[in-house]
């Protein structure tokens, strides 16, 4: 209510040349919302280099997300990497919070602040519980005394023009003031769906299982109720072992996560595109073409989306 952070952010000098401004009196994605909206319009209006927002700790994300996607500002704004800090000492306590699940489900990187306080089993806890999140993070990493190397800025680019983001193994592998930092080699690029590219399909095979995935250009909106449907007759399915999901619906985004014996849905706080992914036991060749129909078929509009399969 009384805001502190733009005076203590102003009284260095390496902050010569930063224009700080604080919007107190709440959230900025909730309570605060119209002066957040004033405070970003005056600020683009001077076309800063870069424009950095800093929510308080129990900020939804995903509201920040939807103000920027608005029209007449998504126009001026080029919202590149989404980054979320997270202190790995106190992983088990902020996980179970509301708003930081919407901070974790919303960024692009995911990074481990406080490293050094931290000991080896709370890095490596750190690290097992970011890569089961799904969809996955483009980078994972342990930071010193909060600094980020510049690249990760932007990592993710062009997002409001629907490109493709992609990291790529030189973009992945920074030195931070000296320290060397933990990227994860194992992740594979990441390919966004866009306008060019409305629907894509990857699928992966091994001798037991078969991995199906799909992801939908985020403007295409899937209708709530026959999505939840389709979701839980699929899951039901013979062979199926695991059914993940984060999809744009027009009751919000959603999050589904079906395993056998358990099922979770949500709301999401995800933006970058709709997603699907299936773990089906055996071959599950047969199966691909009637999935992906009948997901597609969930959608609100199919106008922009073409199905073509092999």
């Amino acid at each position: 209510q009384i805001g502190l952070d733009a005076a203590l952010l102003k009284s260095g000098p390496e902050t010569s040349g930063v224009d700080v401004r604080e919007v107190a009196g709440g959230c900025i994605c909730c309570s605060a919302g119209v002066m957040f909206e004033i405070s970003l319009v005056l600020l683009l209006q001077r076309r800063p280099d870069r424009l950095l927002i800093e929510p308080t700790g129990l900020a939804t994300l995903s509201g920040i997300l939807d103000t920027l996607a608005r029209p007449g500002i998504r126009e001026a704004v080029d919202v590149r990497s989404i980054l979320c800090l997270i202190d790995p000492k106190t992983l088990d306590g902020k996980a179970a919070s509301v708003e930081v699940q919407d901070q974790i489900e919303a960024a692009d990187i995911l990074l481990a602040s406080r490293s050094d306080l931290a000991n080896a089993s709370e890095l490596q806890r750190f690290d097992a519980w970011a890569e089961g999140l799904f969809p996955r993070k483009l980078l994972v990493e342990h930071i010193e005394d909060g600094r980020i190397s510049l690249a990760m800025l932007d990592l993710v680019k062009r997002r409001a023009s629907d490109a493709v983001a992609t990291t790529t193994e030189a973009q992945r592998r920074h030195e931070v003031h000296g320290h060397a930092t933990r990227t994860d080699h194992s992740a594979p690029q990441d390919v966004v769906a866009s306008r060019e590219e409305p629907l894509i399909r990857r699928e992966h095979n091994t001798a037991l299982a078969r991995t199906m995935g799909w992801s939908v250009w985020a403007e295409r909106v899937f209708d709530a109720d026959r999505l939840d449907r389709w979701m839980f007759e699929t899951a039901a399915r013979p062979g199926m072992r695991r059914l993940k999901a984060v999809v744009r619906t027009g009751s919000g985004w959603r999050a589904f996560n079906i395993t056998e014996g358990a099922t979770s849905m949500n709301p999401s706080a995800y933006r970058r595109d709709s997603r699907l992914e299936i773990i089906w036991m055996g071959d599950g060749r047969g199966e691909t073409r009637e999935i992906e129909e009948g997901f597609l078929a969930c959608l609100a509009a199919r106008d922009d989306v073409r199905l073509e399969l092999d």
